[in-house]
């Protein structure tokens, strides 16, 4: 769990990628649950407005939780490639959340129906936003998907690859 809820120390590249899909299983059934949770479009008008605050609600209290396990492991994963976390965290996080608070609020999109549903089409603003956020991601899983960690200890702490003393006995 400490991979998830501390921003200190160092983890390895394994470390990185089994992060990396635990959040995306989590992001996964946080999207699963809002397809069950929101407001169905046969709903009155009262019953939909409150429901549409209540699912944003949801999506603004998932978006912070995986925002926070997510900024965990980035932040871990720069001090074992000898980076500065604060540049570079906001760096790779900053287009994410930018581009989770336009979706929440329906900023830079416009509604249209598509066969009886009412569904969301992102404009100009929103696809530029999202086509950042895509090339940042990928600059990001290379940089700290791939790249080696600095080698020995550094101002964060000892490699994560380092032997344990028990071994080193041996």
């Amino acid at each position: 769990m400490d991979l998830f809820t501390s921003f200190n120390g160092r983890i390895s590249r394994k470390g990185f990628w089994l992060g990396f899909l635990a959040m995306v299983a989590v992001a996964v059934v946080a999207g699963l649950v809002m397809l069950q949770i929101s407001p169905v479009a046969s709903a009155g008008m009262n019953a939909a407005a409150s429901d549409g605050i209540m699912v944003m609600l949801v999506q603004i209290a998932m978006a912070l939780v995986i925002t926070y396990f997510w900024s965990a492991i980035i932040v871990k994963r720069l001090h074992d490639r000898g980076k500065s976390a604060m540049p570079w965290a906001i760096v790779f996080v900053a287009p994410g959340i930018l581009l989770q608070i336009m979706s929440i609020f329906e900023i830079g999109y416009s509604a249209e129906e598509l066969a009886g549903t009412q569904i969301m089409i992102p404009g100009i603003g929103a696809t530029v936003v999202t086509l950042v956020t895509v090339a940042v991601g990928l600059w990001m899983i290379v940089e700290l998907g791939f790249l080696k960690g600095s080698p020995g200890d550094n101002a964060h702490g000892p490699s994560p690859l380092s032997e344990t003393p028990a071994t080193q006995a041996v």
